[in-house]
């Protein structure tokens, strides 16, 4: 048996980029739309004249047409991995979407699609359907959502949208600047079960380098230097070694006060053996540092009681 995944998570865009992606995001998911609309007229073109007027015989003539086209789709995914040169003829959500268009209502009677009833993006447009999914763009706070159903493959499909793959892809080329970027998060049935918060699946720009540098993408900043693995790994490397830091203080902390004592001296700390969580930092470009241009990060710790953790701050 499978089990319900889900994503989340917000992406602070630079204000001179926000229009772009979004634009990007518009543009597939207008194509796509368009390429949904012809199918269907095509379709509407090859039936009989019985086919458009007896409901029972456009059921039957849109069974045969899905299950030539599933045919169609699957004859292709079962090719060995070396005969996969060529794209698939069609996507499994271009599929749905036609299917989608094509049903018929029950009661109602056969009628050709009109292009007036598919969700065609407008300029005003601020959230795209990314297959279980959706993508959410704010342009007051130049942010955009990435936001997924919980269900069984919901995570994988929504990637694999129109929308989905385009958003991700144009992150990539996203010239990134301070305060810029984010985190998702995910989790899954299992996870839930068992207590486990949600985790980081990927971050971007340089608030993803800061909070989660072991799953952040590689990028480039306004200035055009380039964060890569290694930068982030340092970065990542830095915070372990903050966070241990951390961990030694507050033990000495902890002994030093004594345990079992009920005095206001001994609580002070007390908590901090059993538990923290990850720090999180952020950092300033203050130097050339070389080819990323991060330079070096000064970082300060401070604590917070309830609930135990620590937080890094990086100061210039």
């Amino acid at each position: 048996m499978g089990h319900w995944d889900t994503q989340h998570g917000e992406i602070a865009l630079p204000s001179a980029e926000f229009a772009a992606v979004r634009q990007a995001v518009q543009k597939a998911t207008h194509e796509h739309q368009t390429k949904v609309f012809e199918e269907t007229q095509a379709f509407w073109k090859s039936l009989t004249r019985k086919e458009q007027t007896d409901p029972a015989a456009y059921m039957a003539a849109l069974s045969e047409y899905t299950d030539a086209k599933h045919d169609e789709l699957n004859a292709h995914r079962d090719r060995p991995y070396w005969n996969q040169a060529t794209k698939p003829p069609f996507t499994e959500e271009f599929l749905d979407d036609v299917e989608w268009r094509l049903g018929l209502p029950y009661g109602s009677k056969p009628a050709r699609v009109l292009k007036a009833d598919l969700p065609f993006p407008t300029n005003r447009t601020t959230s795209f359907t990314a297959g279980e999914g959706s993508v959410s763009f704010d342009k007051d706070a130049n942010t955009v959502r990435w936001s997924t159903n919980e269900n069984r493959g919901a995570t994988e499909r929504a990637h694999a949208s129109v929308a989905g793959t385009v958003f991700f892809d144009r992150l990539k080329t996203v010239k990134w600047t301070r305060n810029t970027g984010g985190v998702i998060t995910g989790t899954n049935e299992y996870a839930q079960e068992e207590g486990v918060a949600p985790s980081c699946h990927v971050a971007f720009g340089p608030i993803g380098a800061a909070t989660e540098p072991s799953h952040c993408e590689e990028y480039t900043d306004s200035k055009g230097n380039r964060v890569t693995r290694s930068d982030l790994s340092r970065i990542q490397q830095e915070l372990w070694n903050a966070q241990r830091k951390l961990q030694q203080r507050m033990a000495k902390v902890t002994a030093a006060a004594g345990r079992g004592k009920t005095t206001a001296a001994s609580n002070r700390g007390s908590f901090a053996a059993y538990g923290h969580s990850e720090p999180v930092s952020s950092f300033t470009n203050s130097g050339s540092g070389g080819r990323s241009g991060l330079g070096a990060m000064a970082l300060t710790v401070a604590y917070t009681q309830t609930p135990p953790s620590c937080c890094i701050y990086a100061t210039s």
